[in-house]
């Protein structure tokens, strides 16, 4: 029988494979209708909050114009990363299908999400290569699971990319970024990622499940330009802004 402290230590990854069997076992479910047949319906997927335009088209903020003023000014102020979309605000249901699919296994969720995402990667980015942004393993351990690089698959399969699991590793575990202010995030995230030297490196796409102030998003671009990636591009499931 396992101790107290032994199931304390696996809770999260049980949780995980009980949630899989349940996906595989029982009925689909639709998170917003509650119909039968899938975790999520294309009619449904449709009706979450869309993050439309106008907005930013560098570092995808909402406002007037083509450019936001941060991006416009160009300089070491802008950001770190050459573009950047998301097809849906981080509220109502596209916030609690990530949350479900984030923290407590509903993966079923990810696939429609993902594929939505890949609909707004612009063909004139040219990107060769999707990359996840990797989770801490301890973190990775916990959970059982990487929810961006389960997106990143899909998103690989949507565009008929390879994906590369190798070229991008956190060095240096974090806290959550929720609640910390703009510049914290950015503190939060200094020299976080390393990133595997690629001297003849395409243009990249990088994947994670929300973006906030693009903190994350301008770590790793930082990493893989370090690295000698020429081009870095960003896509997120849902955007907060």
């Amino acid at each position: 029988m396992l101790s107290g402290r032994q199931i304390e230590a696996g809770g999260r990854p049980l949780r995980r494979l009980l949630a899989e069997a349940a996906e595989f076992l029982l009925p689909q479910h639709c998170l917003v209708c509650g119909r039968f047949g899938a975790a999520l319906h294309d009619r449904c997927l449709a009706r979450l909050p869309a993050a439309e335009p106008p907005r930013c088209l560098r570092c995808w903020r909402p406002g007037a114009g083509t450019w936001c003023e941060r991006c416009a000014a160009g300089g070491p102020d802008a950001p770190a990363f050459d573009g950047l979309r998301a097809p849906f605000e981080f509220e109502g249901a596209a916030r609690r299908a990530i949350i479900e699919a984030k923290f407590r296994g509903v993966t079923a969720l990810l696939p429609p999400l993902a594929r939505a995402a890949a609909m707004t990667v612009p063909e004139e980015w040219d990107v060769g290569l999707v990359v996840p942004v990797p989770l801490a393993p301890r973190r990775r351990r916990l959970r059982g699971y990487n929810q961006a690089e389960l997106a990143a698959r899909e998103i690989a399969r949507a565009l008929g990319l390879p994906i590369e699991l190798k070229w991008l590793r956190r060095v240096r575990e974090t806290p959550p970024q929720a609640g910390l202010t703009a510049a914290a995030r950015s503190t939060n995230l200094r020299e976080a990622f390393a990133a595997v030297p690629q001297p003849s490196a395409r243009n990249v796409l990088v994947v994670d499940d929300v973006t906030t102030t693009g903190a994350t998003f301008e770590a790793v671009a930082r990493a893989l330009r370090s690295a000698g990636v020429h081009r870095v591009y960003a896509v997120a499931l849902a955007r907060e802004d």
